[in-house]
């Protein structure tokens, strides 16, 4: 091993040094720096030496708000700012307050391809306003006074009730037939003929005990009578778990985990074949297939955490009750469900994507949940939604299908083709973009349809209104030119466009008209009131009856990044001041930084949570962040660092490191030290090993005096890593070194304007505004992102959404 502190002098000092530097790494370059100048044809070359590589923007926002008759003009009105119509915590960017006296001033950051956010009032008197706010410049000036075409909104409740289905029971013995306490050799078969049970069990019942681990596999696949295992302790496997003719269940405070998954055969019985209790859990990390119609009863926490395309089957006409949560955290994580097979979910669902087809139901409960990034639809699938459905990146659908919405959907896009949709009274579809196809949506009145813009692909679509109560058709952007697209809006539904105009431009009237009859309204300016309910978010209310609605509790005052609930990634190279083989996956953190005010918009607080994705370096890899305007002395203190495994960083009694000006806040010294390798060299990165789960962790900052948002945001939040000893920190380019950066590793490989690029202008380090797949071990992020190249040259001008998850933008089999 390598010592921590170097004390060399003059030439020999250097290549001393880069000596250690490039046998300590990760040497996955086997010709770092080379000699002949880069060829002109090299993705590397071109790019601009002023490139910030930076995928967000930094925006000031000055938001002001006008006096509400009967309030003082010092009254808080709650201010959130949103990045997409969603309104929940995944897209929260900020809350504070605005007075008529003094406007709200702050500072967020938001992906760069995002082109506008959404400013909400909440005014002393309760009523609400939305504001689309275009993202012209970095500064941007918001005047909340009311204008014509503002719709007011009053937050109230009053939610929908939907039908629940009980899942089916299981039998749950006083005593048990065999207890397995022991790493014996076992096969749970049924009861032989003439065989009972002593306890008058009707199937032969085995129990891991609580407090015992078995880790030796149990075969639970047999063609005698049914059996069942049940689990009150642990059972810890690295094999698949094949059930035939067994069920098993997980008692509360029993665990399985199994490195592998769990697939089902055959049964001749009517009971469920995995049931999962209250408080327990099933872990795997390959995918759980379920077929010849059985039944899954969920009531605790099933996780499924292996690499890509890893998730659930559902099959031959099989069920799954869901009541707890499901978790599918792979990349790619897919829940299948297919040939008449059903969901029912009173729980939460989590997924990348989630795909229904042939004569398959999902039946989503009232306050039941399902966030995914993906959803599709085909071939009569049919979707009852009484709950809440949020698709981030795309609710899509083709060749069929149907959603009935009693409560709420969110999407970034909806893309359906022949779909048929009912949105029933007190409900709310919203999406950032719309695109339809052969499809016709009926809104029953007191429904509303929510959308950001509509800018092209709209044909043969059919929108009807068949109550005497209005429904209403929002959106804030445009609309494609309907005048060829065979597309009618009837009956009792108003169409609301806040960019329409007279004439036949873009977004003019005569582009619409002769789409709308039977009583159906074109307006600019919503005329048709929505009453409020539990799922629609009040988003369609335009008068609160004349009364004085409570706006509810104190808001808490904070900015996010990237949102609310959302998770930013930092991805570093360790081969510093080298050049290495840019798989950006030396260390992979996810995080998410909370910044909380006082009611003035002082930041007294600031809150770090991270998890260590990956680790593919074989050194030791410490981290830590500089708060480059905030000095050490005005850190009251930090919790939650965790500093054994290694000597990297040192800290005074207040969490700050010792020895330095500006606030240095350490997270860790050692990444191997907080997450066990498990004997592999490295940590999710090599393609086809087990994905192992990591840990999530906090940081809290406490201020002594409270900060300016100028003084802490994303900006100047300025993250780095450190390898091999204090002084060799490894930042994003832009942001500047710490007091103990050691110059030595300021070398002639590295560009003389920014210290954090080579001379070719490549970086070591990379903040995205979300999860970043990263690249697998050895593949270059040049070459698994299809885009990159051509944003790096164009100095961010060209794909800046280059990273994120779209069709065409990936070679997949380059990432983990």
């Amino acid at each position: 091993m390598f010592t921590h502190h170097f004390k060399m002098k003059s030439i020999f000092s250097y290549f001393l040094v880069a000596l250690i530097v490039l046998l300590s790494s990760c040497v996955k370059n086997n010709n770092p720096d080379p000699v002949n100048p880069p060829d002109p044809t090299d993705p590397t070359s071109g790019i601009p030496a002023t490139f910030d590589w930076k995928t967000i923007k930094e925006l000031k926002l000055t938001i002001s708000v006008n006096q509400v008759q009967g309030y003082s003009a010092d009254a808080i009105h709650v201010i959130r700012v949103y990045n997409s119509l969603a309104f929940d915590g995944s897209t929260l960017l900020a809350t504070g307050a605005a007075r008529p006296s003094a406007p709200y001033n702050l500072n967020i950051a938001v992906a760069s391809p995002i082109p506008h956010v959404y400013v909400q009032e909440t005014r002393p008197d309760g009523l609400v306003r939305v504001r689309k706010v275009d993202i012209l410049s970095t500064n941007l000036n918001v005047n909340l006074e009311a204008e014509p075409g503002d719709s007011p909104i009053v937050f109230r409740a009053n939610a929908l009730a939907g039908p629940s289905f009980p899942s089916p029971s299981i039998p749950i013995p006083t005593q048990y037939d065999v207890i397995v306490n022991n790493n014996n050799s076992l096969t749970t078969t049924g009861f032989a003929a003439g065989e009972t049970s002593a306890h008058g069990n009707t199937y032969k019942s085995y129990l891991i005990p609580a407090g015992f681990t078995r880790t030796s596999a149990i075969s639970t696949s047999h063609g005698s009578a049914h059996a069942i295992l049940y689990v009150q302790g642990i059972l810890n496997v690295g094999s698949k778990i094949d059930l035939n003719r067994t069920s098993i269940v997980v008692l509360p405070g029993g665990q399985v985990i199994t490195s592998d998954g769990i697939n089902t055969g055959t049964f001749a019985v009517n009971i469920p074949i995995i049931y999962v209790d209250n408080g327990g859990s099933i872990t795997m990390s390959k995918p759980l297939n379920i077929t010849n119609g059985i039944d899954v009863v969920n009531k605790g926490l099933i996780t499924i955490n292996g690499g890509n395309n890893t998730g659930i089957d559902l099959n031959g006409a099989s069920t799954i009750y869901n009541e707890g949560t499901i978790t599918l955290t792979a990349n790619k994580g897919d829940f299948k469900i297919t040939n008449s097979s059903k969901v029912y979910n009173s729980g939460v669902i989590n997924s990348d994507d989630l795909s229904m087809s042939v004569s398959t139901l999902m039946h989503n409960d009232h306050g039941a949940a399902i966030n995914v990034k993906k959803w599709y639809m085909t071939n009569t699938a049919v979707l009852d939604n009484y709950g809440v459905v949020t698709a981030q990146t795309e609710f899509g659908s083709s060749g069929g299908g149907f959603v009935n919405n009693y409560c709420r959907i969110v999407a970034g896009l909806t893309s359906i083709q022949s779909m048929t949709a009912v949105l029933e009274s007190g409900s709310l579809w919203i999406s950032d973009r719309f695109y339809a196809n052969n499809s016709s949506i009926q809104m029953i009145g007191g429904s509303m349809f929510v959308i950001g813009s509509s800018e092209g692909n709209i044909f043969r679509l059919t929108v009807t209104g068949p109550s005497q109560s209005f429904a209403v058709f929002y959106n804030y952007g445009s609309m494609t030119d309907l005048r060829w697209a065979q597309t009618s809006f009837t009956g009792s539904v108003e169409y609301v466009q806040e960019t329409l105009v007279d004439g036949t431009g873009t977004n003019g009237r005569g582009l619409y008209e002769s789409s709308f009859s039977g009583g159906a309204l074109l307006v600019k300016e919503q005329t048709k009131n929505i009453p409020a309910s539990g799922c629609n978010l009040s988003m369609g209310v335009i008068s609160n009856g004349g009364g004085n609605p409570n706006p509810g509790p104190d808001p808490v005052f904070a900015s996010f990044f990237p949102s609310e609930s959302g998770w930013g990634t930092y991805a570093f190279e360790d081969l510093y001041p080298h050049t290495g083989d840019y798989d950006m996956n030396d260390i992979v953190i996810s995080f998410r930084a909370s910044f909380f005010s006082n009611p003035s918009n002082l930041i007294t607080e600031l809150h770090l949570d991270y998890k260590i994705e990956a680790i593919g370096a074989t050194q030791i890899i410490a981290a830590a962040f500089q708060l480059d305007m905030v000095p050490a002395s005005n850190i009251l203190s930090v919790t939650g660092q965790e500093l054994g495994g290694g000597e990297i960083f040192s800290v005074s009694a207040n969490g700050t490191e010792v020895g330095v000006t500006e606030a240095v806040v350490p997270l860790f010294n050692n990444a191997k030290h907080l997450e066990d390798t498990r004997g592999q060299t490295f940590l999710n990165t090599m393609k086809g090993r087990t994905h192992y789960a990591t840990s999530l962790r906090k940081i809290v900052v406490k201020f002594a005096t409270p900060v300016s948002q100028n003084s802490l945001n994303m900006s100047n939040f300025n993250f780095f890593i450190s390898t091999v000893e204090r002084g060799r920190e490894i930042h994003l380019p832009t942001f500047r070194a710490t007091s103990k950066y050691d110059s030595k590793f300021f070398t002639a490989n590295l560009m003389p304007s920014d210290r954090f690029k080579n001379k070719e202008g490549m970086m070591f380090g990379l903040m995205f505004p979300e999860r970043f797949n990263y690249p697998a071990e050895g593949k270059d992020i040049r070459e698994a992102y299809l885009f990159f190249v051509d944003w790096a040259r164009s100095g961010g001008n060209l794909h800046s959404d280059w990273f994120m998850d779209r069709e065409g933008y990936r070679n997949a089999e380059l990432i983990y």
